[in-house]
């Protein structure tokens, strides 16, 4: 980091040794100011956590000396061990260390929270949670917050994804290829293959030289999303697979959208993909090639992030401009040759010099194309700045939370606060919404 990067950059390290949990500044060209721990404990009482579902300091002494079963955060499962004693944190409720033995063994060993994901106690499960207010980790009773979050959730019309057996995936991935051998059939002068990986089905005219590359891109898009929102590496999120319909001419694609998605095609004429999301949880992404192959690859990468972001955990809707920041984002990661991200935020940067006016629709159901440059800097910004804390945002939008209210309790900021700060950052300091 340059030195005026560090000076700009509002840093704390709070005991855990490998976290910076605030640490905000904004591709060194400004400081977004994050919030202090006053302010993170303003909403309770010193000492006691306001995560829903977490269990007391009385609970935490009461698991020691019980059979457990350690989840990493990597997803490793460590069988057979005994839970020793939870040291609890400087708040009552907090853990600072867990401490077991393995098997038969007399040595003692222990885990940072940081590295854990769950723990599985007599048979009940525990999750490492996050308390951002206190900076500090507790406990959460799994069954208890399933209920509470699925109450919320069917309040609003949503529900979290049912998890799938292996025997349910392989029949939904049967009746998935039965869908594209029918789309084959609509297409009898396409040569169209498909190209099976371990998450992903991807149904195309195009010659098979010109495939491997996107599968592999793809692959790499799934494996940055997992990390960036906690999903064990391996770990299928999608109903059965994500199913990919590619052609090489538009005109096909356009066919597709009427006569498969019932869309008009007037509505994409000027699209390249899109990603169709379903109330099952099925997700498919049509588009056609074009004439710039790194170009496909962004906007593959880009539309299948949607589709992730609509099957990780619930379906409950993240909001537009963030779906389309962190779409870019993830873009911008794995397909490196790309430069349309930075272009896009580049455009939005000199536009909003000239009339300072992002409008209100960025915090609509559907943001305007130009404000995508501006969604995938706040975006980038927030996960460069403290990536743990964006975890638990996207984490908490999924379980039911508003995204307004997250946002307040995981960096300390308002919508508008947010808006500021981002003008201030790129040299539109009186940057306005209407």
């Amino acid at each position: 980091m340059s030195r005026a990067a560090r000076r700009g950059a509002v840093s704390v390290n709070w005991g855990l040794g490998c976290c910076a949990w605030i640490s905000i500044f904004l591709l060194g060209a400004g400081v977004f100011g994050g919030a202090t721990q006053q302010e993170r404990r303003a909403a309770g009482e010193r000492g006691k956590t306001t995560v829903e579902a977490a269990i007391s300091s009385a609970d935490l002494d009461a698991l020691g000396g019980q059979e457990c079963e350690i989840v990493l955060a990597t997803g490793k499962r460590i069988s057979e061990t005994t839970l020793l004693r939870i040291v609890r944190g400087k708040d009552k409720q907090t853990v600072r260390t867990v401490v077991y033995r393995k098997g038969d063994s007399k040595t003692t060993r222990k885990y940072r929270p940081n590295a854990l994901k769950r723990l599985v106690v007599a048979g009940k499960a525990y999750d490492v949670t996050a308390d951002l207010a206190l900076r500090a980790f507790v406990l959460v009773d799994a069954a208890e917050k399933r209920r509470l979050v699925e109450t919320r959730l069917k309040a609003s019309g949503k529900k979290l994804w049912k998890p799938l057996s292996s025997e349910e995936t392989v029949e939904i991935v049967k009746e998935q290829k039965a869908f594209l051998q029918t789309v084959a059939k609509a297409f009898p002068s396409l040569r169209m293959r498909l190209y099976e990986t371990r998450f992903f089905l991807f149904f195309s005219d195009m010659p098979a030289d010109q495939v491997g590359l996107y599968r592999t891109e793809l692959d790499s898009m799934n494996v940055e999303l997992g990390k960036a929102f906690g999903v064990p590496a391996g770990e299928n999120i999608w109903r059965g697979k994500a199913v990919f319909v590619v052609f090489v001419e538009q005109a096909a694609f356009l066919r597709f959208e009427q006569q498969f998605m019932q869309r008009d095609p007037a509505e994409f004429r000027s699209t390249q993909g899109v990603c169709h999301q379903s109330s099952t949880g099925n997700v498919v992404v049509a588009c056609y090639r074009g004439q710039d192959p790194t170009y496909l690859a962004q906007v593959l990468v880009h539309e299948t992030t949607h589709g992730y972001l609509h099957r990780f955990m619930s379906s409950a809707r993240v909001p537009s401009w963030l779906n389309e920041g962190i779409a870019e984002w993830v873009s911008a990661m794995v397909v490196t040759r790309s430069r349309v991200p930075q272009i896009r935020q580049r455009k939005a940067i000199d536009r909003l010099k000239q009339t300072s006016l992002i409008g209100p629709g960025f915090f609509g159901s559907r943001i305007e194309g130009w404000h995508y440059g501006v969604a995938s800097r706040i975006t980038d910004s927030l996960i460069k700045a403290n990536p743990d804390a964006f975890r638990w945002w996207v984490v908490s939008i999924k379980e039911g939370v508003d995204w307004t209210e997250g946002l307040r309790l995981a960096y300390g900021y308002s919508p508008a606060g947010l808006i500021q700060a981002y003008g201030r950052s790129v040299g539109v300091p009186q940057i306005r919404m209407q």
